[in-house]
């Protein structure tokens, strides 16, 4: 009993070559293999389909009348499969993108800009908090993280998406709204609206550790949301109290005031980050050289 699951692939292309070219040799040659191995091969696959597929002439190969219908069959699946990998090859990728909720809506817009410059890669955000994109990273469930940092984080792969110094954002009307840029000095009875430490504790560690260091260790206004907009309503609605943005991170709001720190301001860097094993590194190698000559021009 014939078993034709032990038919491959490669089989049906020996098979198919060398009814296209006519002779043992001149298929060898095509397919880079030697002659005797071909025949042999071409042997293996009688034997598993269970009868003759050619003719030995003198003058070369002739099918046989089973061989023609496989011929029929075979070169055309060779012709879907190599047309499928094509497709395969050249399909879009959707890719999860995971995003802090500190991230301001120009760096999306970066994101999109990058992947979609590439050509290959379809964007899914979803939202995550930079200290949970890690171990979503880790798992798979993301590909890639835009999360806030200030150091290196090991084991990652990252191209910097923005690195700036934080600034004041108050109400319009704040007594300190009507300075150019403001001191540390001009902070100190200040509360600062702050963010559950959990979402990113080394950011946090690293921002309130600055301010200590210039003399200001606010009073912390704890607010556990992701919407910009509450943040905002608690700024309009508190006295006393403000919090820390980057310049390009504020949206138009008549009633926010956005004011430098005069010296030495605590900074925030950006970055899209993927495992630095992972074959998506070599990727997001390619998309920043590519993202770095455009945001260049």
């Amino acid at each position: 009993m014939n078993d034709h699951r032990d038919v491959e692939l490669r089989h049906l292309r020996y098979f198919v070559t060398v009814a296209e070219e006519g002779t043992m040799t001149e298929a060898a040659r095509v397919l880079r293999i030697t002659q005797p191995s071909l025949s042999q091969q071409i042997s293996t696959l009688e034997r598993r389909v269970g009868a003759p597929l050619f003719h030995r002439r003198p003058k070369g190969m002739e099918l046989t009348e089973g061989g023609r219908i496989l011929y029929a069959s075979a070169s055309r699946a060779l012709a879907e499969i190599e047309s499928s990998l094509v497709q395969a090859r050249d399909a879009r990728r959707l890719v999860q993108v995971g995003i802090c909720g500190s991230a301001p809506e120009h760096l999306l817009a970066r994101v999109e800009r990058i992947f979609g410059d590439d050509g290959s890669l379809d964007v899914e955000f979803a939202g995550a908090d930079s200290q949970e994109q890690l171990d979503l990273l880790r798992t798979g469930t993301l590909a890639f993280g835009v999360m806030r940092v200030f150091h290196a984080v090991e084991g990652l792969a990252t191209l910097t998406l923005a690195d700036e110094p934080l600034g004041v954002l108050l109400r319009s009307d704040h007594p300190l709204a009507d300075r150019r840029a403001l001191t540390w000095a001009d902070l100190a009875d200040q509360e600062l609206l702050w963010f559950p430490a959990r979402r990113n504790p080394r950011f946090a560690d690293y921002v309130l550790a600055h301010l200590t260091g210039h003399g200001w260790s606010p009073r912390l206004h704890v607010v556990d949301a992701h919407s910009q907009a509450l943040y905002r309503h608690h700024l309009r609605t508190s006295q006393n109290l403000v919090t820390l943005r980057a310049r390009n991170g504020i949206t138009a709001d008549a009633g926010m005031a956005w004011r430098p720190l005069a010296s030495d301001p605590p900074r925030e860097r950006f970055i899209l980050a993927t495992l630095g094993d992972s074959p998506l590194a070599g990727l997001l190698a390619r998309l920043g050289s590519r993202s770095s000559a455009v945001f260049a021009s």
